[in-house]
């Protein structure tokens, strides 16, 4: 003997969806009327596909479920945020903006805001070699041998980068040009460090003291 198959649902109310997103009945009611879902007629009543529910909801961020997956599964896929393409390449969220708007990729804009096309973003990546994604420039590192960069030396030191800059020019390390940055030899950075008194690394000062020791805020 068959057991009987459940039968499959494949529409829901709009007090289902409202309840389903926590909107009020009016929001709720504004989505359908923008034609954000398909919807059928059943015993009078309107009801909403739910295959078209989760296309719409795959592909946007602005509504969340109270109890179930993060929105925007689809435009994760395809898309990037400036924020995303700021975090790729280890920039801040305003200068990816100003990059972006330099070199024109193709976007999408959902309900508001700015999407990159992931396509578009590999296609301009791949055509230049200036802006490294953060696990290149962690490459281009292995690449290159045990380099420091001129900010992690700042930093080091206790100084501003202009000062690091002036020792770089001044012949001062060993180093390795990309087509983004100037790169340290770790090596030649503690030959140069052990020849010299006049910079203290910030984890030595607190053991020697800073008497005598100049450093840069």
């Amino acid at each position: 003997m068959n057991e009987t198959q459940p039968i499959r649902k494949t529409s829901m109310s709009v007090p289902e969806m409202q309840k389903m997103l926590g909107l009020g009945k009016t929001e709720a009611y504004w989505l359908v009327k923008k034609k954000y879902f398909k919807t059928v007629v059943v015993g009078g009543r309107m009801r909403i596909l739910l295959s078209s529910f989760e296309e719409w909801y795959a592909n946007q961020f602005s509504y969340y479920k109270t109890n179930g997956p993060l929105p925007g599964a689809a435009l994760r896929e395809t898309t990037l945020s400036v924020a995303e393409i700021a975090q790729l390449l280890g920039i801040a969220e305003g200068t990816a903006e100003e990059l972006l708007a330099k070199i024109k990729l193709e976007q999408v804009v959902v309900y508001g805001k700015r999407r990159i096309l992931k396509d578009s973003f590999e296609a301009w990546y791949q055509s230049q070699s200036f802006y490294r994604t953060v696990s290149d420039q962690e490459a281009d590192r292995q690449l290159y041998g045990d380099t420091i960069t001129m900010p992690e030396i700042a930093r080091m030191l206790g100084v501003c980068r202009n000062t690091v800059y002036w020792l770089v020019k001044a012949g001062h390390f060993e180093t390795v040009k990309t087509a983004r940055t100037t790169l340290v030899n770790r090596d030649s950075f503690e030959k140069w460090y052990q020849g010299q008194s006049r910079y203290r690394k910030r984890t030595e000062l607190g053991k020697e003291g800073q008497h005598g020791i100049h450093s840069e805020a």
